[in-house]
């Protein structure tokens, strides 16, 4: 295992450029953690880099590119020593009738919403368990729990982004796991 860089705990954080995945960025920092954010144009993250140069540590990822994703989870524990919160936060809704939702747009959704998470859970596990413990936060949708018409493909997403997260929790006791 690699030295600890740093006593700050290491954040990161997919979707970091925008929604929620922005604000819990910004809060990270505010608090005095280090966040590696993660996101498709880290240009938008510029203002952040200007007000804490030494905390974040944005990082191109398109985390459907799942071999590039366990990259940067490697790459994080490498420079910063630890990873304490893994945080999938990238995502977007897709809206629209099953029958008219094309096969490429539905297995879009599934590599978005629940094969990336499960690729950078996985990358980011042996990692956490090394020392101890640590923190993996699924962002889910109420769609992840009722469905409703309209949202037939982005729900069956978050049913198996849920089920997932939960089995993880029951296979991994030594971590712990979030569903937002």
């Amino acid at each position: 295992m690699p030295t600890p860089v740093t006593d700050r705990p290491v954040w990161l954080i997919t979707g970091a450029t925008s929604g929620f995945g922005r604000s819990l960025s910004e809060e990270v920092l505010r608090q005095g953690g280090i966040v590696v954010g993660a996101g498709r144009r880290i240009s938008r993250l510029g203002d952040l880099q200007a007000a804490y140069p030494d905390q974040l540590f944005p990082v191109a990822l398109d985390v459907t590119d799942t071999a590039r994703a366990a990259a940067v989870v490697d790459e994080t524990v490498q420079r910063h020593g630890r990873l304490d919160v893994l945080v999938n936060g990238a995502g977007r809704t897709q809206v629209g009738a099953l029958e008219e939702t094309t096969d490429a747009e539905m297995r879009f959704l599934f590599e978005l919403h629940y094969f990336a998470p499960a690729a950078l859970a996985t990358a980011a596990l042996p990692h956490m368990r090394r020392p101890g413990g640590g923190w993996i936060v699924q962002f889910s949708s109420v769609g992840g729990q009722v469905t409703a018409p309209g949202f037939g493909a982005y729900c069956a997403t978050k049913f198996a982004l849920e089920g997932l997260t939960q089995t993880l929790s029951q296979e991994v006791p030594d971590i712990h796991f979030l569903i937002v």
